[in-house]
């Protein structure tokens, strides 16, 4: 009898089930699969609906090192023509699509080399700066779009531009390269005071006695940070920067009455953008007129002038305003890796590695302003110039090192940089 009354209920509820299962269903009225086709189709059409174009906001690498960059797309049918708000007058075109992954993806799917900067691998960084050119749209809306990176999982966004490119990276470019070197002031009454790094779009920010790193990008009117900074109530994250004043002002609704001071930098100070410019490379085989162009995706600068098949990487030093060079990958000729190395003409040592073995440093002359080379740490290697060579395996399964013969890779003829002295720049110093 127990068995019987077990066996029934057992019945009743498979049954309750069975007649259940049925609706779930009922709750959409498409199939998950034609969801997913009208939310593509819906996202084809928000992308392509901007006639500016998109604002969209980029953060690659897991440890956020290089910041925010702002990159303008406009889309049509086919392509996508994107610019970078930190390379002015630069824009390329690329194919684009959007893809199904569990979700809508937006997919760069041809080569740029604005937008896949920092993506691209290199026998140095076999991930690239572990940027992204795959993004998982979040949520639409007709002048907005959240996203994330397909790697890192970053939350980046999306915002319909109200004007030109061009005149968005103009008024970027200018923002950047006018912008301070600390901040001072209060968020919801909480004192804060932080260090800037424009180069990477750091903050180091201090509240009492502890510092955090804010993460930002630069726009068309100041910054925006990140994530929103929340302090004594108070929620901050978009800034107008007054370039007369240098003052920061919140631009986010109900936070309008938060205002930051910035402070700019000391005049004997050498900040990033001042290096732009055309300069003699002073050295035994010179003068050679160089240029020094500012790559402000990277930070750093490359000079421009010593070879047509190569421009040599200079890393600047936020802290002092210094320029430092060190051993440097230039490419390859016939399977040999070319090299830019930091030599010791007197004692025959050289460095592979790339550990800026020469600062430059501005004599702080402002009318006839030089920047002198001097070894950054002698007793490791005290550096007198530089050497172009090649790097290869050999037959016998050795790494082999010879001096460049290649006459294209070389300046003035000649594979070496003996004694360098200085930098002469050839205007003066505002």
């Amino acid at each position: 009898m127990k068995n019987n009354k077990y066996l029934f209920s057992v019945i009743c509820v498979v049954g309750v089930l069975a007649a259940c299962t049925p609706k779930v269903d009922d709750y959409f009225e498409q199939s998950a699969s034609a969801r997913l086709k009208s939310n593509i189709d819906r996202a084809y059409q928000i992308l392509r609906s901007a006639p500016n174009g998109w604002e969209f906001e980029y953060y690659p690498g897991t440890d956020l090192a290089y910041g925010g960059i702002i990159y303008t797309v406009k889309f049509d049918s086919l392509t996508a023509t994107i610019g970078c708000s930190l390379v002015p007058d630069s824009v390329q075109t690329t194919l684009y699509k959007m893809t199904n992954d569990n979700g809508p993806v937006l997919t760069f799917d041809s080569y740029n080399d604005l937008l896949h900067y920092y993506s691209t691998p290199s026998s140095i960084e076999y991930q690239g700066k572990e940027g992204e050119f795959e993004f998982v749209v979040d949520s639409l809306a007709d002048d907005f779009i959240a996203l994330y990176g397909k790697k890192t999982r970053n939350p980046m966004y999306m915002r319909k531009l109200t004007s030109s490119s061009n005149d968005y990276a103009a008024k970027t470019v200018n923002i950047f390269d006018h912008f301070v070197d600390s901040i001072r002031g209060a968020i919801g009454g909480v004192e804060v005071k932080g260090k800037c790094i424009p180069t990477n779009r750091t903050i180091s920010l201090t509240v009492g006695s502890d510092t955090m790193d804010v993460h930002f990008a630069f726009t068309d009117k100041g910054i925006r940070l990140y994530r929103p900074l929340r302090l004594g109530g108070q929620t901050v994250q978009s800034f107008a920067f007054d370039e007369s004043t240098k003052q920061l002002t919140c631009i986010d609704p109900g936070s309008e009455s938060v205002s930051l001071q910035g402070i700019p930098y000391a005049p004997d100070f050498m900040s990033y953008p001042k290096y732009e410019s055309d300069y003699s490379l002073i050295y035994d085989n010179g003068p050679v007129d160089v240029h020094l162009k500012a790559n402000r995706l990277e930070g750093i600068y490359e000079m421009e002038g010593l070879s047509p098949s190569y421009n040599l990487k200079l890393r600047y030093d936020h802290m002092t305003g210094d320029l430092k060079v060190g051993s440097q990958l230039l490419g390859e000729k016939d399977g040999k890796s070319i090299y830019w190395v930091c030599y010791d003409y007197n004692q025959g040592y050289l460095s592979l590695n790339d550990e800026g073995q020469f600062t430059i440093r501005w004599n702080k002359n402002r009318f006839y302003p030089a920047f002198n080379f001097s070894a950054t740490n002698p007793n490791v290697l005290n550096c007198t110039g530089g050497l172009l060579i090649y790097v290869y395996i050999g037959e016998d399964g050795n790494a082999k090192a010879e001096i460049v013969d290649a006459s294209e890779w070389m300046t003035k003829g000649s594979p070496q940089f003996a004694s360098l002295k200085n930098l002469s720049r050839k205007s003066r110093l505002e």
